[in-house]
């Protein structure tokens, strides 16, 4: 069967949560769905955790990279989009939350929206959650930025009429990181890439 929908993913360094997440979203999705995971060069033992999961779920994919300080957020964004299968992707699903039953649901919220208001090609932007065709961000890719990335795509869809945004209950819950120099560290790294902006 082919895939309708991809759930691109990245990751990077997030071994301590990686399995929690995914099974949360593996476990609730059918045979329509596949779930890539980009792995940006993680030096944890991030890489080994998602080739074992794969062998529990043949609709994950996993595509580890080499480290490439270059390469930010926004182009390993864009690396998960191309690699996509489905006509539809489903962004901004982190490693460190655990998904609630509802990415289904959220499918269907956008079908409904193109159904009713006759259109194609849009993002719908949900609470971290978001849903497009892949050709829509195939031709308005991601900037290659560390951070704010999405911030920078959303206006420009807006701009081009291509956003529409839901507000609705966040149907997802971070989980904790225990390990309080990985918490810093990513605190840090989120800081300082704002003040970069």
């Amino acid at each position: 069967m082919g895939k309708l929908y991809s759930i691109c993913i990245a990751n990077y360094n997030m071994s301590e949560t990686l399995i929690s997440s995914l099974t949360s979203i593996l476990n609730q999705i059918n045979d329509y769905f596949e779930v890539i995971v980009v792995d940006d060069g993680s030096d944890d033992d991030s890489v080994e955790k998602l080739l074992q999961l794969k062998n529990s779920y043949e609709n994950l994919r996993v595509i580890p990279l080499i480290r490439d300080s270059r390469r930010k957020l926004g182009e390993t964004r864009n690396i998960s989009i191309r690699a996509a299968r489905g006509k539809y992707v489903i962004l901004h699903i982190d490693t460190d939350d655990i998904w609630d039953q509802y990415i289904q649901s959220f499918t269907k919220i956008y079908h409904e929206i193109e159904k009713r208001l006759k259109i194609t090609d849009f993002m719908l932007s949900g609470k971290q959650i978001q849903m497009a065709t892949k050709n829509l961000l195939i031709d308005n890719p991601y900037r290659n930025v560390y951070y704010g990335e999405d911030r920078l795509l959303w206006n420009e869809l807006a701009i081009l009429g291509k956003l529409i945004s839901i507000e609705h209950k966040p149907f997802f819950k971070r989980i904790p990181i225990k390990s309080s120099v990985k918490k810093l560290r990513k605190n840090i790294k989120v800081q300082c890439s704002s003040m970069n902006l």
